[in-house]
């Protein structure tokens, strides 16, 4: 794990939980040069990212690495929950958002979730994200909304898989997926992929 975040106190109380965790800080950075610098020439599976730097902001160093090879995974560590900059993580592939007060509480399981590749959201997290829909929709369950094929995409969508894996698994071209993606968008109200995923995580949807 790497962490990267302009306060010591908070590069320090980081540290202190992780001390007698498996994962293990392998190093630090206060600017989003010193990361980039750092991830240059080094490997970690883990980055937890401040998202207000003082030289670049956390958007930028996510879009930075977004669709590199071997790039690690991202957990984001902010003190705010500002809706249209939690979206935006997630969209430029960002596993995980803790705020910093929940950091001792939360911070571990966030850690042992995103190394295995899945997403991590704190309930206050996810209720931001949302809220505005909750207010506007009815709670329905999504299974009773979706068809099969469309309840199995999802599922996938909701473990981060690639788009080229999900068509794979599912022996379907990516005009169908398409299809698929577009049809569930309309049932569910929502604009893009990524209102699927975050509906999902908030019914914790599961077709298994």
């Amino acid at each position: 794990v790497f962490i990267a975040d302009d306060h010591e106190l908070i590069i320090d109380g980081i540290k202190a939980i992780l001390k007698t965790s498996v994962h293990q800080v392998v190093g630090s950075a206060n600017t989003g040069a010193e990361l980039i610098q750092w991830l240059d020439v080094n490997e970690c599976d883990v980055v937890i990212l401040d998202l207000k730097l003082p030289d670049m902001n956390g958007i930028e160093v996510l879009k930075a690495f977004f669709g590199k090879e071997n790039a690690p995974k991202f957990l984001i560590v902010s003190g705010s929950y500002d809706v249209k900059q939690i979206q935006e993580t997630i969209l430029l592939g960002a596993l995980g958002y803790v705020s910093k007060v929940e950091l001792s509480k939360e911070l571990e399981e966030a850690l042992f979730k995103i190394d295995q590749g899945k997403r991590f959201y704190t309930d206050c997290v996810i209720d931001v994200i949302i809220s505005k829909q909750l207010e506007q929709d009815s709670l329905v369950t999504l299974q009773s909304m979706l068809s099969p094929r469309e309840a199995q995409a999802l599922q996938m969508l909701t473990e981060n898989m690639e788009t080229c894996d999900i068509c794979d698994e599912m022996r379907i071209t990516k005009s169908s997926f398409n299809t698929l993606i577009s049809r569930m968008t309309k049932k569910l109200k929502v604009k893009k992929k990524i209102g699927l995923v975050v509906l999902a995580i908030k019914h914790k949807f599961n077709v298994g």
